[in-house]
C-alpha cells in the first residue's frame, strides 16, 4: 500500500468545509434579503417621536398632537410629540435629520422648511437630501385679508387701490421668512407691486394691528382668518388656492383677479434619509388611514385644511418645486432673515 502524505489526507476535509460553507451561504442569503422585511414587520417595536419644529400652542403643534394620537392607534405604539422650535423650524428639522434612519424619529414638516435654503447660510442639513419624504398630511388655503376701513369693497378694488398706492401700504406677516411672509412677497411679485413689510412674532399680534389699521393687508391661513372675517373685524377679498375654497365660496381666487399666483400651506411627515422603504410604506399607509378618522377630519375642518396624502416621489416633487420657487423669490425680492 502506498503511503499518503498528511497534506493528501487534508484535501477531502478542505473540500467538505468548502461544500459546507457554500451550503451555509445559500441558506443565509435569503435570510439577509428577508431581514429588512422582518424589521418592517416588527415596526414599530417601541414608541415613535414626532418632532414639531415650532413652539407649543400654535396650529402646527395642535396638528402634531391630533395626528400623533391617530397614528398611535393605527400603529399600535405611542407617538410622542416633542417641540423643538426656533429659526423658522430649522432647529427641529436639523435634529431629525441627524437622527437614526429607522422610522422612530419623525418630523412634522411644512412648506416653511422649503424656504430655508434660500434664507439661511451654512445650514447643517439639506431638507431635500437629508430627509425622507414620507407623506403629505394636507393643504391649507390662504386668504388675502384687508383692514375693514379701507375705501374698497372687494378684491378687484383692493388691487386697484394697491396699484394706486404702490410702495406705500403696509402688510403684516408672522415673521421674516415665515410661510405667510413668503406668500405675501410672492403675491406682490406676481402682481408687479410693492408694499412695506412689518413682521410680527406670530399671527396673533399681526391680526391685532391689521384690525387696528396699523397694517393694511396680510395673507393668513384660511382657518386663522375665518373667525376674524366672519366676525367682521377684517375683510377677506381673495384666496390663494388654484380653485375657489369651499369654505369661502363667494371669494375669488387671485388668478380670477388677474394675478398669476397660487399657494397653499402644506404639512407633511418627513424622516431622516435612508429609512427602509418597507418602513416608509408602512408609515404612509398608517397616515392615510389616520387622516380618515373623525377626530383628524374635525381638526382639519377647524384649520381650513384639505386632506392630501401624496407620498414618496410625489411629495418629493412638491418639496423640489417649492424650494426652487423660494430661491428665485428671495433673490429677486432681496429678502433677508432678521
Amino acid at each position: 500500500m502506498q503511503d499518503r502524505h498528511p497534506e493528501d489526507a487534508a484535501v477531502p476535509r478542505r473540500r467538505a468545509l468548502k461544500t459546507l460553507a457554500a451550503a451555509c451561504s445559500l441558506t443565509l442569503a435569503p435570510l439577509a434579503v428577508l431581514a429588512p422585511a422582518h424589521a418592517a414587520d416588527a415596526f414599530p417595536a417601541k414608541p415613535i417621536t414626532l418632532v414639531a419644529p415650532f413652539a407649543a400652542g400654535g396650529s402646527t403643534d395642535m396638528l402634531a398632537r391630533v395626528v400623533a394620537k391617530a397614528l398611535a392607534a393605527e400603529l399600535g405604539q405611542s407617538v410622542i410629540v416633542e417641540n423643538k422650535g426656533g429659526a423658522g423650524g430649522t432647529i427641529g428639522a436639523a435634529y431629525v435629520a441627524r437622527a437614526a434612519a429607522d422610522g422612530y424619529t419623525l418630523l412634522l414638516s411644512n412648506v416653511t422648511l422649503t424656504s430655508a435654503p434660500a434664507l439661511y447660510k451654512n445650514m447643517s442639513y439639506d431638507f431635500s437630501k437629508d430627509m425622507s419624504a414620507i407623506s403629505l398630511l394636507g393643504q391649507v388655503p390662504c386668504v388675502l385679508e384687508i383692514n375693514k376701513d379701507l375705501p374698497v369693497k372687494d378684491g378687484k378694488e383692493f388691487l386697484e387701490y394697491l396699484r394706486a398706492n404702490d410702495g406705500k401700504l403696509y402688510y403684516g406677516s408672522s415673521g421674516v421668512g415665515a410661510a405667510l411672509h413668503m406668500a405675501t412677497a410672492s403675491f406682490l411679485s406676481a402682481a408687479g407691486l410693492s408694499a412695506i413689510h412689518v413682521p410680527y412674532k406670530g399671527t396673533g399680534p399681526m391680526m391685532v394691528d391689521l384690525i387696528a389699521g396699523n397694517v393694511q393687508f396680510a395673507i393668513d391661513t384660511s382657518g386663522s382668518a375665518s373667525a376674524q372675517v366672519r366676525g367682521g373685524n377684517v375683510r377677506g377679498v381673495a384666496v390663494t388656492s388654484r380653485d375657489r375654497d369651499p369654505a369661502w365660496p363667494g371669494v375669488p381666487t387671485l388668478r380670477e383677479l388677474g394675478v398669476p399666483f397660487e399657494m397653499t400651506i402644506w404639512y407633511g411627515i418627513s424622516a431622516p434619509a435612508g429609512v427602509p422603504e418597507a418602513v416608509r410604506e408602512k408609515l404612509h399607509a398608517a397616515i392615510e388611514k389616520a387622516t380618515r378618522t373623525e377626530e383628524v377630519r374635525t381638526a382639519y375642518q377647524s384649520m381650513g385644511m384639505q386632506v392630501d396624502t401624496r407620498g414618496g416621489k410625489e411629495f418629493e416633487q412638491v418639496i423640489a418645486e417649492d424650494t426652487a420657487r423660494w430661491i428665485t423669490l428671495v433673490k429677486d425680492a432681496g429678502i433677508n432673515p432678521s
